[in-house]
């Protein structure tokens, strides 16, 4: 998370006539994001007389006492006068002889320069300028949102330093927030004003801007932390039996094995039970209590059905595994905190997170996210996805139900626009969506996650994020998760699930639409060779190495939907470079031969990656440093209300808290 920065930003009063600087610390600076030159023409660099004056200031201190007084320049007179530079007697400085070491402190800051006659600006400056790089601003680019709305920014007044703990930053915001129709907002904070009579001292300040909030973590690949080479390959778990002897007549299971789940029943002597969280197929998932460590968790009860019994300790070995090879889970996958045997039930105690990916769509009336935020969830699930890989795991179910967030905050903007859709009809709109603060997510159910180098079932992922390969009976392997996060992408992007379909045929069929390209020939031919004398119907799929639909047999319903399917370029426009590089790395995804697909490890270094949009996600993201400022302060208000008096320097207690 960026540092907000506590220096207040003046907009000149002529909001035409930008200054050729940016002002912060009173150090002309090119501005990337307020003020941009709309021409071609090369912007004044700033001058470096302080450092000349610098360098005399050293020379002299740094000569022998003995010839100090004799060669020392003479003080110059505060006066409008030009004198002739002189040029210090280096013969002088050295009749000792060249000295081994020099040691220089700079414990004061240094002159200030004398301002130019006619100066367009009045700025007190408080360290040396430094030079500039004009190709600062080339790494990323940002962009506005397709459809985004005027927002009003007001500069904040100077506030106190503050140091909150922020992800291990130190944040030094103020609170400025604008409104734009009754929607509430964050403008960028800045702080400590600059004009006629700033005096600032040589305090170290940071600039934060939302493009540079988004700007933080372009570089995906950098962040990825793989695992120990070779890998740890967790042996099997041993699960712990706890007896239990339970009462008379007592019934603990339902009639499919399930555990009957009661609120407030103790799961052994250390965890109580507080809700239900969901169930599905292999049981049940509650939240509970520990009372050992008296925070909360979640367990997973798999049914006392033997099968199922058997794939919870794959399970376990797999969260085992994950655990020895990242053990600060940089890779964003959910850790095994506990596991035991209880009246049958195999429990797996994990961490409480918040809610999925998809109960958040579902209660955000299946609004699509910000882009800015599919970014992010992207680079987290690549992240987490390589990780696997590394470790030659395949997860096999990626699915936004299988994605949970680290906290269900959000807040309500208007939306107020057409919903991007993956087919032409139907299109919806929406008024208000919410956005998260908060895009931290972990991935878990690992009841499927398969080592390459062991037994793979013929048939994995849920049908809407299942592979081609998959269907045609090709075999599967690590790309299959990478097709799985594409159709998640799309999904994050329109709000709906890309492949709405439980047929074979048909889902095929709308994959030639999206990728607009047929399926090679070689691998129909492949297909039809691996298939033909079995029970597969992949060798039905096709007639003359085409796909065949439709057909005889393919229903009016079936064709309307397929036909109402859009490409991938049409999902996705290309107004600017964010989403020309989206549609890129999607079409690396949407890749028939797995062999030729995008690794995970390649798409983190994707250019999508080095894009920075400015939206929502944006904004939410600066309100959520806002309120953590606010937090601090009411914090700090509360530690010091005892105390009669404030600290007479708030500035310098602050950075000494900082070192």
């Amino acid at each position: 998370m960026s540092v907000p920065s506590t220096a207040t930003l003046h907009y000149p009063h002529h909001p035409h006539q930008s200054p050729p600087y940016g002002y912060l610390n009173a150090i002309p600076q090119h501005t990337s994001l307020y003020y941009r030159s709309n021409s071609g023409t090369q912007q004044p660099q700033p001058t470096y007389q302080s450092q000349t004056q610098t360098t005399q200031r050293y020379s002299t201190e740094m000569r022998p006492s003995g010839s100090v007084a004799s060669s020392a320049a003479p003080t110059p007179s505060v006066t409008g006068k030009r004198r002739r530079k002189q040029t210090p007697d280096w013969k002088e400085f050295y009749k000792n002889g060249v000295p081994k070491e020099i040691i220089v402190i700079d414990d004061t800051p240094p002159p200030e320069p004398t301002p130019k006659r006619n100066a367009r600006t009045n700025v007190t400056a408080s360290r040396v300028p430094r030079p500039i790089s004009q190709h600062s601003s080339l790494n990323t680019r940002v962009h506005n949102p397709i459809s985004s709305q005027a927002s009003t920014a007001t500069t904040s007044q100077p506030s106190k330093r503050r140091k909150i703990a922020a992800n291990g930053t130190t944040a030094t915001a103020a609170v400025n927030r604008g409104y734009n129709n009754g929607t509430e907002t964050a403008a960028t904070s800045l702080a400590s004003t600059i004009g006629d009579s700033a005096s600032i001292a040589g305090t170290k300040r940071k600039r934060v801007t939302r493009g540079s909030m988004a700007k933080k973590q372009t570089d995906a690949f950098a962040h990825y932390q793989p695992p120990p080479h070779p890998p740890i390959k967790a042996k099997e778990v041993v699960v712990r039996k706890v007896e239990d002897t339970p009462k008379t007549n007592q019934k603990v299971d339902d009639d499919e094995g399930h555990y009957i789940v009661t609120p407030g029943a103790f799961l052994t002597n250390r965890y109580r039970i507080i809700k239900l969280l969901g169930q599905g197929t292999f049981g049940k998932v509650v939240q509970a209590f520990d009372n050992q460590k008296h925070e909360y968790c979640a367990i997973k009860i798999i049914r006392s059905v033997q099968k199922y019994r058997d794939a919870s300790k794959i399970e376990l070995r797999v969260l085992s595994t994950l655990g020895k090879n990242d053990s600060e889970n940089r890779n964003k996958c959910i850790h095994l905190r506990d596991c035991f045997d209880y009246r049958n039930h195999i429990c797996i105690v994990t961490d409480l997170l918040g809610m999925s990916v998809f109960d958040f769509l579902k209660s955000n009336s299946f609004t699509p996210f910000p882009s800015s935020q599919i970014q992010s969830f992207a680079r987290q699930l690549f992240t987490s996805v390589a990780f696997l890989h590394d470790l030659n795991l395949i997860h096999t179910d990626l699915k936004p139900e299988n994605i949970l967030l680290m906290h269900n905050t959000s807040e309500t903007f208007t939306y107020n626009r057409v919903i991007p859709s993956s087919t032409n009809s139907n299109p919806r709109k929406a008024q208000t969506r919410k956005i998260l603060l908060d895009t931290d997510i972990r991935l878990i159910d690992f009841g499927s996650a398969t080592f390459d180098d062991e037994y793979h079932s013929s048939v994995v992922s849920t049908r809407h994020y299942r592979a081609p390969e998959i269907i045609l009976g090709l075999g599967w392997s690590f790309p299959c998760d990478i097709w799985s996060i594409g159709c998640i992408l799309v999904e994050f992007y329109t709000g709906d699930a890309l492949f709405q379909t439980h047929d074979n045929l048909e889902h095929l069929a709308m994959m030639k639409t999206v990728c607009n390209a047929d399926i090679e020939t070689r691998l129909v031919r492949q297909a039809i060779s691996k298939t033909q004398n079995s029970n597969s119907p992949a060798s039905r799929f096709f007639r003359n190495n085409r796909l065949d639909y439709p057909n005889t047999e393919t229903t009016k319903t079936s064709r309307r939907y397929v036909k109402a399917m859009r490409r991938l370029d049409e999902m996705i426009p290309q107004s600017c470079s964010f989403y020309k590089q989206l549609l890129d790395l999607l079409k690396k995804i949407f890749v028939y031969d797995p062999a030729k697909r995008i690794s995970a490890r390649d798409a983190l270094k994707h250019p999508w990656f080095n894009e920075v949009i400015r939206d929502e996600g944006i904004t939410v993201a600066q309100m959520r440093i806002d309120r953590g400022v606010e937090m601090e302060r009411e914090l700090r208000r509360r530690r010091e209300g005892n105390s009669d008096t404030e600290p007479e320097d708030d500035e310098t207690e602050a950075e000494a808290e900082d070192e």
